[in-house]
């Protein structure tokens, strides 16, 4: 008898251990974690008047509003054709291309309409957020919808003769860019070549796209005369002093550079002289962090200064300041480099006083 209360104890056991979820184990042997449910973003899809291109070639006109999918569904439109009530369900991979009425401001390629395109490569149906040389795709399916975030967001690149890429971060989109090595040297050289921050990646690519970068960038007049004694003539930009080595470990300093055509990063061992309108910039080395830069020079009670402008958390992607006075730091020369006097705070001060001065009077 007690064997055979020992037989039903054993069995209740087995029972209750396979009745238990056990780790995800995969072929390799190793405990997989779970995955975390995430919660799906909620959006409110609307109907937008628009123009769908099937891969059949059939032309659908009419009103088209995406239908979110509940578990292993298949994406769809509802369609409703100009002129009927009828409604008909269009899967996303019978469509090759949909142009539809409103848009996401700045984010999408168009300001009045969206694009979506069918990516053979990736299988769906992606937003164009971008046209150009290079051509950017995501997989959100807003055109003009209001929500508070995105999930499972892909981001893609495109390029002709290169095909479509997956972009997680900058340096993924390089391949594209090697017919015009500034970007990637200017990512390098911002510490942003591993950035993860999709603004800045479409930053970089509208520059690379603009036939005309200046209307954005807003760089001054600048005459370089190179080490060579070449003359470049063009719109430039002095990237501030990293005071602190916070950002990029080279000693040189960067110049920023646009002859007309094309880009170009300079650096401080090329260049012999930079001149802003009519004022040579003064070069010399902070020898805190040991690095060169080029600033403007300044006279007050006597002594000479450089004021040189510094990297601030809040610089953009070419950490350029959002103002004259962000960022001011003013040296003095001390042997053959330059340091922060003890009293720099107080000249700062004077000096950005004196720039409001000069600017009231001018007006």
């Amino acid at each position: 008898m007690r064997s055979i209360y020992c037989c039903i104890l054993l069995l209740f056991i087995t029972a209750l251990c396979f009745a238990q979820p056990g780790p995800d184990v995969g072929v390799s042997g190793i405990v997989k974690p779970k995955n975390k449910t995430v919660k799906p973003a909620k959006i409110k899809y609307q109907y937008h008047n628009g123009a769908a291109l099937l891969k059949s070639g059939l032309i659908l006109n009419g009103k088209f509003k995406y239908v979110q999918p509940k578990s292993i569904e298949v994406p769809q439109f509802i369609y409703v054709e100009t002129g009927t009530k009828t409604k008909k369900l269009v899967a996303l991979s019978m469509i090759e291309k949909l142009i539809l009425e409103g848009a996401e401001k700045g984010i999408t390629s168009r300001s009045d309409s969206t694009e979506f395109v069918w990516i053979d490569k990736y299988r769906d149906l992606y937003r164009k957020v971008r046209g150009g040389g290079i051509e950017l795709y995501d997989n959100s399916r807003v055109v003009d919808e209001r929500y508070e975030y995105l999930t499972d967001y892909i981001f893609l690149a495109g390029k002709k003769d290169l095909g479509y890429k997956l972009i997680r971060k900058l340096s993924d989109i390089e391949m594209m860019m090697t017919d015009r090595p500034y970007f990637i040297e200017s990512a390098k050289t911002t510490n942003r070549y591993e950035t993860q921050d999709f603004r800045v990646i479409v930053y970089l690519v509208d520059l690379y796209n603009d036939p005309d970068p200046m209307r954005a960038l807003k760089w001054d007049d600048m005459t370089i005369v190179l080490k060579n004694r070449q003359l470049l003539y063009g719109k430039g930009f002095i990237q501030p002093l990293d005071l602190r080595n916070e950002y990029i470990e080279s000693t040189s300093a960067y110049v920023h550079f646009h002859d007309g055509k094309d880009f170009r990063l300079l650096t401080s061992r090329d260049i012999m002289d930079i001149i802003v309108g009519d004022e040579t910039m003064l070069g010399g080395v902070y020898s805190i962090a040991n690095k060169y830069f080029y600033g403007k020079k300044w006279s007050y009670q006597g002594a000479e200064y450089a004021i040189v402008q510094r990297l601030t958390n809040s610089n953009n992607y070419f950490f350029k300041s959002r103002s004259i006075a962000e960022g001011v730091v003013v040296l003095t020369k001390m042997g053959e480099t330059y340091i922060k006097p003890a009293d720099e705070a107080e000249l700062r001060k004077i000096y950005l006083d004196y720039l409001r001065s000069s600017s009231s009077a001018s007006q």
